[in-house]
């Protein structure tokens, strides 16, 4: 997915996108959705997930590279992933997710809808077309 919401984020500069860390593959995607938010501490959070999901691997050792590469500080990172606070945002995220009937990535919320599941580019620019012309319609949403 992430060629495509890159695409669409170039396409559109009023685009503002949330990312949510939900590691569902087990430790491994754990290890790196924390060290993803870790790296968030020293400004570098956007960088270091996009490296992780354009990568084949996301675990703690390609994690951990890709940070090097990006110019982080790796100690710190480390001890930072430790945190209980950023396991405390783990777990938001799946009770979000939770409540949202979310159960698989990638999913994504566009506006009011609920996107289950991988869509190109096109499809996801329609949608936020879609939910802008309801909001323009409608009440905001919020």
């Amino acid at each position: 997915m992430a060629p495509a919401v890159k695409a669409v984020l170039n396409g559109d500069p009023n685009i503002r996108i949330v990312y949510k860390e939900f590691a569902i593959l087990g430790p491994q995607s754990l290890a790196a959705a924390k060290a993803a938010l870790a790296a968030h501490r020293q400004g570098k959070y956007r960088e270091l997930h996009e490296a992780l999901m354009a990568s084949s691997q996301a675990d703690e050792e390609s994690a951990l590279a890709f940070a090097k590469q990006l110019g982080l500080d790796v100690a710190r990172l480390r001890k930072d992933m430790k945190d209980p606070a950023i396991a405390q945002i783990i777990e938001r995220n799946y009770q979000i997710a939770t409540a949202l009937g979310i159960n698989g990535t990638p999913a994504f919320i566009i506006g009011n809808r609920l996107v289950p599941g991988a869509i190109d580019a096109d499809a996801m620019a329609e949608i936020v077309r879609e939910q802008r012309a309801l909001n323009k319609a409608g009440p905001k949403i919020q």
